[in-house]
Protein backbone atom coordinates (compact mmCIF):
# COMPACT_ATOMS: atom_id res chain seq x y z
CA UNK A 1 0.00 0.00 0.00
CA UNK A 2 1.21 3.56 -0.60
CA UNK A 3 1.77 5.73 2.62
CA UNK A 4 -1.29 7.64 2.26
CA UNK A 5 -3.47 4.30 2.36
CA UNK A 6 -1.64 3.22 6.04
CA UNK A 7 -2.37 6.96 7.23
CA UNK A 8 -5.70 6.64 6.65
CA UNK A 9 -5.80 3.15 7.81
CA UNK A 10 -4.15 4.86 10.93
CA UNK A 11 -6.94 7.70 10.86
CA UNK A 12 -9.93 5.05 10.53
CA UNK A 13 -8.45 2.84 13.33
CA UNK A 14 -8.34 5.67 15.71
CA UNK A 15 -12.06 6.86 14.58
CA UNK A 16 -13.90 3.96 14.74
CA UNK A 17 -11.92 3.39 18.05
CA UNK A 18 -12.72 5.91 19.26
CA UNK A 19 -16.75 5.51 18.55
CA UNK A 20 -16.20 3.29 21.69
CA UNK A 21 -14.71 5.40 23.80
CA UNK A 22 -17.34 8.47 22.90
CA UNK A 23 -20.15 6.01 23.84
CA UNK A 24 -18.37 5.74 27.24
CA UNK A 25 -18.26 9.34 28.12
CA UNK A 26 -22.18 9.47 26.67
CA UNK A 27 -23.44 7.16 28.61
CA UNK A 28 -22.75 9.01 31.70
CA UNK A 29 -25.48 11.22 30.84
CA UNK A 30 -27.46 10.17 28.69
CA UNK A 31 -29.73 6.23 28.17
CA UNK A 32 -28.06 3.91 25.18
CA UNK A 33 -30.83 4.36 22.64
CA UNK A 34 -30.83 8.33 22.98
CA UNK A 35 -27.00 8.16 22.76
CA UNK A 36 -27.62 6.12 19.59
CA UNK A 37 -30.51 8.41 17.81
CA UNK A 38 -28.22 11.33 18.76
CA UNK A 39 -24.76 9.73 16.95
CA UNK A 40 -26.91 8.80 13.65
CA UNK A 41 -28.91 12.16 13.70
CA UNK A 42 -25.37 14.33 13.81
CA UNK A 43 -23.68 11.56 11.23
CA UNK A 44 -26.77 11.92 9.55
CA UNK A 45 -26.41 15.57 9.02
CA UNK A 46 -22.73 15.36 8.53
CA UNK A 47 -23.32 12.79 5.47
CA UNK A 48 -25.78 14.67 3.67
CA UNK A 49 -23.75 17.75 3.52
CA UNK A 50 -20.86 15.54 2.25
CA UNK A 51 -23.27 14.12 -0.22
CA UNK A 52 -24.27 17.04 -2.03
CA UNK A 53 -20.73 18.43 -2.09
CA UNK A 54 -19.58 15.40 -4.25
CA UNK A 55 -22.53 16.22 -6.15
CA UNK A 56 -24.54 12.96 -5.86
CA UNK A 57 -28.90 13.11 -5.72
CA UNK A 58 -30.52 12.49 -3.08
CA UNK A 59 -33.38 11.18 -4.74
CA UNK A 60 -32.27 7.61 -4.61
CA UNK A 61 -32.32 7.85 -0.95
CA UNK A 62 -36.93 7.95 -1.15
CA UNK A 63 -36.75 5.42 -4.13
CA UNK A 64 -34.90 2.51 -2.96
CA UNK A 65 -35.91 3.20 0.56
CA UNK A 66 -37.04 -0.58 1.29
CA UNK A 67 -33.41 -1.45 0.67
CA UNK A 68 -32.11 1.39 2.86
CA UNK A 69 -35.18 0.72 5.58
CA UNK A 70 -33.51 -2.72 5.83
CA UNK A 71 -29.42 -2.11 5.85
CA UNK A 72 -29.96 1.06 8.40
CA UNK A 73 -31.97 -1.34 10.74
CA UNK A 74 -29.58 -4.06 10.80
CA UNK A 75 -26.15 -2.28 10.10
CA UNK A 76 -27.39 0.42 12.37
CA UNK A 77 -30.48 0.74 14.72
CA UNK A 78 -30.16 -2.82 16.12
CA UNK A 79 -26.64 -3.08 16.48
CA UNK A 80 -25.56 0.48 17.62
CA UNK A 81 -28.64 -0.21 20.29
CA UNK A 82 -26.95 -3.51 21.70
CA UNK A 83 -23.22 -2.23 21.75
CA UNK A 84 -24.42 0.95 23.71
CA UNK A 85 -26.51 -1.33 25.77
CA UNK A 86 -23.24 -3.46 26.14
CA UNK A 87 -21.18 -0.79 27.51
CA UNK A 88 -23.59 -0.21 30.46
CA UNK A 89 -22.15 -2.93 31.65
CA UNK A 90 -18.50 -3.54 30.17
CA UNK A 91 -16.14 -1.07 29.28
CA UNK A 92 -15.22 -0.24 25.56
CA UNK A 93 -11.91 -1.69 25.64
CA UNK A 94 -13.78 -5.18 26.19
CA UNK A 95 -16.44 -4.37 23.68
CA UNK A 96 -14.34 -3.15 21.06
CA UNK A 97 -12.71 -6.51 21.26
CA UNK A 98 -15.88 -8.54 21.21
CA UNK A 99 -16.89 -6.50 17.96
CA UNK A 100 -13.49 -7.76 16.66
CA UNK A 101 -15.48 -10.92 15.45
CA UNK A 102 -17.81 -9.12 13.12
CA UNK A 103 -15.40 -10.22 10.11
CA UNK A 104 -15.27 -14.01 11.15
CA UNK A 105 -19.25 -13.74 11.92
CA UNK A 106 -19.52 -12.48 8.68
CA UNK A 107 -17.31 -14.88 6.86
CA UNK A 108 -19.84 -17.87 8.73
CA UNK A 109 -22.80 -15.34 7.54
CA UNK A 110 -21.81 -15.05 4.10
CA UNK A 111 -20.75 -18.99 3.78
CA UNK A 112 -24.81 -19.73 4.33
CA UNK A 113 -26.22 -16.84 2.31
CA UNK A 114 -23.65 -16.82 -0.92
CA UNK A 115 -22.40 -18.86 -3.40
CA UNK A 116 -19.20 -16.88 -4.04
CA UNK A 117 -17.72 -16.72 -0.44
CA UNK A 118 -17.93 -20.14 0.35
CA UNK A 119 -15.64 -21.31 3.20
CA UNK A 120 -12.42 -22.83 2.35
CA UNK A 121 -10.21 -25.56 4.93
CA UNK A 122 -8.00 -21.98 5.63
CA UNK A 123 -11.39 -20.12 6.38
CA UNK A 124 -12.67 -22.54 8.61
CA UNK A 125 -9.17 -22.76 10.65
CA UNK A 126 -9.15 -18.67 11.10
CA UNK A 127 -12.80 -19.50 12.17
CA UNK A 128 -12.13 -21.52 14.84
CA UNK A 129 -9.45 -19.91 16.16
CA UNK A 130 -11.73 -16.67 16.40
CA UNK A 131 -14.37 -18.60 17.62
CA UNK A 132 -11.70 -19.60 20.44
CA UNK A 133 -10.97 -15.67 21.88
CA UNK A 134 -14.62 -15.13 21.99
CA UNK A 135 -15.02 -18.48 24.04
CA UNK A 136 -12.15 -17.32 26.11
CA UNK A 137 -13.68 -13.78 26.71
CA UNK A 138 -17.38 -15.73 27.35
CA UNK A 139 -16.28 -18.41 29.57
CA UNK A 140 -15.85 -17.46 33.22
CA UNK A 141 -18.81 -14.38 32.36
CA UNK A 142 -21.00 -17.34 31.32
CA UNK A 143 -20.28 -19.50 34.55
CA UNK A 144 -20.68 -16.43 36.98
CA UNK A 145 -24.02 -14.81 34.63
CA UNK A 146 -24.88 -11.84 36.03
CA UNK A 147 -25.11 -8.30 33.74
CA UNK A 148 -21.32 -8.79 32.29
CA UNK A 149 -22.37 -11.38 30.14
CA UNK A 150 -25.60 -9.62 29.08
CA UNK A 151 -23.52 -6.82 28.13
CA UNK A 152 -20.80 -9.06 26.28
CA UNK A 153 -23.87 -11.07 24.61
CA UNK A 154 -25.21 -7.64 23.20
CA UNK A 155 -22.09 -6.72 21.72
CA UNK A 156 -21.61 -10.23 20.14
CA UNK A 157 -25.38 -10.08 18.88
CA UNK A 158 -23.87 -6.84 17.12
CA UNK A 159 -21.69 -8.58 15.34
CA UNK A 160 -23.87 -11.21 13.87
CA UNK A 161 -26.23 -8.17 13.07
CA UNK A 162 -22.91 -6.51 10.70
CA UNK A 163 -22.33 -9.71 9.24
CA UNK A 164 -25.96 -9.73 7.67
CA UNK A 165 -25.46 -5.80 6.78
CA UNK A 166 -22.52 -6.90 5.35
CA UNK A 167 -23.85 -9.31 3.19
CA UNK A 168 -26.75 -7.76 2.41
CA UNK A 169 -25.19 -4.38 1.51
CA UNK A 170 -23.34 -6.03 -1.89
CA UNK A 171 -26.66 -5.76 -3.44
CA UNK A 172 -26.29 -1.88 -3.47
CA UNK A 173 -22.99 -2.05 -5.31
CA UNK A 174 -24.27 -0.60 -7.90
CA UNK A 175 -25.22 2.67 -5.53
CA UNK A 176 -22.23 5.46 -4.95
CA UNK A 177 -20.62 4.16 -1.74
CA UNK A 178 -21.13 7.05 0.07
CA UNK A 179 -25.06 7.66 -0.64
CA UNK A 180 -25.54 3.61 0.46
CA UNK A 181 -23.55 4.62 3.77
CA UNK A 182 -26.44 7.98 4.05
CA UNK A 183 -29.34 6.00 2.85
CA UNK A 184 -29.10 3.41 6.04
CA UNK A 185 -27.71 6.06 8.45
CA UNK A 186 -30.68 8.06 7.39
CA UNK A 187 -33.70 5.12 8.09
CA UNK A 188 -31.19 3.93 10.88
CA UNK A 189 -32.29 7.37 12.13
CA UNK A 190 -36.03 6.57 11.25
CA UNK A 191 -36.26 3.83 13.07
CA UNK A 192 -34.78 4.96 16.20
CA UNK A 193 -36.79 8.40 16.66
CA UNK A 194 -40.13 6.40 17.82
CA UNK A 195 -38.20 4.19 19.89
CA UNK A 196 -36.47 6.84 21.72
CA UNK A 197 -39.80 9.14 22.01
CA UNK A 198 -41.68 6.23 23.24
CA UNK A 199 -38.92 4.36 25.64
CA UNK A 200 -36.48 7.34 26.74
CA UNK A 201 -38.58 10.30 26.47
CA UNK A 202 -35.04 12.30 26.05
CA UNK A 203 -37.17 15.58 26.34
CA UNK A 204 -37.94 14.91 29.77
CA UNK A 205 -33.90 13.77 30.96
CA UNK A 206 -31.58 16.78 32.56
CA UNK A 207 -29.39 18.60 30.38
CA UNK A 208 -25.87 16.72 29.23
CA UNK A 209 -22.84 18.63 30.41
CA UNK A 210 -20.34 19.80 28.04
CA UNK A 211 -18.41 16.29 27.80
CA UNK A 212 -21.09 14.22 26.57
CA UNK A 213 -21.88 16.67 24.14
CA UNK A 214 -18.76 17.14 22.60
CA UNK A 215 -18.90 13.19 22.81
CA UNK A 216 -21.81 13.04 20.76
CA UNK A 217 -20.31 15.61 18.31
CA UNK A 218 -17.59 13.94 18.23
CA UNK A 219 -19.18 10.08 17.04
CA UNK A 220 -21.48 11.42 14.89
CA UNK A 221 -18.80 13.33 12.87
CA UNK A 222 -15.58 11.51 13.35
CA UNK A 223 -16.63 7.86 13.92
CA UNK A 224 -19.66 7.99 11.46
CA UNK A 225 -19.34 10.41 8.84
CA UNK A 226 -15.90 11.04 8.32
CA UNK A 227 -15.25 7.02 9.47
CA UNK A 228 -17.32 6.16 6.39
CA UNK A 229 -15.25 8.69 3.91
CA UNK A 230 -12.33 7.18 4.85
CA UNK A 231 -12.93 3.57 4.78
CA UNK A 232 -14.42 4.21 1.35
CA UNK A 233 -11.63 5.85 0.38
CA UNK A 234 -9.19 3.43 1.46
CA UNK A 235 -11.75 0.41 -0.42
CA UNK A 236 -10.87 2.33 -3.42
CA UNK A 237 -7.80 2.68 -3.24
CA UNK A 238 -6.20 0.08 -1.23
CA UNK A 239 -8.83 -3.30 -1.97
CA UNK A 240 -11.11 -4.98 0.47
CA UNK A 241 -7.99 -7.16 1.32
CA UNK A 242 -6.05 -4.43 3.32
CA UNK A 243 -8.96 -2.30 4.10
CA UNK A 244 -9.78 -5.07 6.75
CA UNK A 245 -6.52 -4.14 8.60
CA UNK A 246 -8.32 -1.69 10.33
CA UNK A 247 -10.26 -4.83 12.32
CA UNK A 248 -6.31 -5.32 13.76
CA UNK A 249 -6.05 -2.03 15.53
CA UNK A 250 -9.47 -0.77 16.31
CA UNK A 251 -9.40 -2.89 19.55
CA UNK A 252 -5.75 -1.50 19.77
CA UNK A 253 -7.33 2.30 19.49
CA UNK A 254 -10.37 1.56 22.05
CA UNK A 255 -8.29 -0.04 24.44
CA UNK A 256 -5.55 2.74 24.28
CA UNK A 257 -8.68 5.72 24.87
CA UNK A 258 -10.23 3.72 27.55
CA UNK A 259 -6.88 3.38 29.47
CA UNK A 260 -5.43 6.75 28.80
CA UNK A 261 -9.10 8.83 29.75
CA UNK A 262 -11.68 6.37 31.47
CA UNK A 263 -9.04 3.94 33.78
CA UNK A 264 -10.11 0.95 32.15
CA UNK A 265 -8.17 -2.24 32.70
CA UNK A 266 -7.53 -5.06 30.37
CA UNK A 267 -7.40 -8.51 31.91
CA UNK A 268 -4.66 -11.11 30.60
CA UNK A 269 -8.04 -12.83 29.87
CA UNK A 270 -9.36 -9.82 27.34
CA UNK A 271 -5.54 -9.85 25.59
CA UNK A 272 -5.34 -13.84 24.75
CA UNK A 273 -8.70 -13.31 24.02
CA UNK A 274 -7.87 -10.24 21.58
CA UNK A 275 -4.74 -12.36 19.69
CA UNK A 276 -6.59 -15.52 19.40
CA UNK A 277 -9.26 -13.17 16.98
CA UNK A 278 -6.63 -11.37 15.99
CA UNK A 279 -4.97 -14.54 14.23
CA UNK A 280 -8.14 -15.91 13.36
CA UNK A 281 -8.85 -13.07 11.13
CA UNK A 282 -5.23 -13.28 9.79
CA UNK A 283 -5.83 -16.89 8.99
CA UNK A 284 -9.02 -15.94 6.98
CA UNK A 285 -7.21 -12.69 4.91
CA UNK A 286 -4.74 -15.47 4.37
CA UNK A 287 -1.36 -13.11 3.27
CA UNK A 288 0.21 -14.40 6.64
CA UNK A 289 -0.10 -18.08 5.57
CA UNK A 290 0.72 -17.19 2.36
CA UNK A 291 4.12 -15.40 3.18
CA UNK A 292 5.03 -18.08 5.50
CA UNK A 293 4.58 -20.74 2.94
CA UNK A 294 6.95 -18.57 0.61
CA UNK A 295 9.48 -18.40 3.38
CA UNK A 296 9.12 -21.81 4.01
CA UNK A 297 9.32 -22.79 0.20
CA UNK A 298 13.01 -20.74 -0.21
CA UNK A 299 14.18 -21.97 2.92
CA UNK A 300 13.96 -25.80 1.07
CA UNK A 301 15.21 -24.68 -2.39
Amino acid sequence: MAVADWIRIAILSLVWGGSFFFVEVMLEAMPPMTSVLGRLIVGLAGLVGLLKLLGHPLRPLMTQWRSFAFIGLINNAIPFSLISFGQTEITGSLASIINASTPIMTAVVAHQLTTDERLSLRKTFGIAFGFGGVLVLFGPAAMQGGASFLGMAAGLTATICYAFGSVYSKRLKSNPPMLNATGQVLYGTLWMFPVVCLIDQPWSLPMPGIGPWLALMGIGLLSTTLAFFIYFRVLKTAGASNVVLVTFLVPVSASALGIAFLGEVLAIQHILAYLLIALGLAIIDGRIVARLAQMRLKSQI
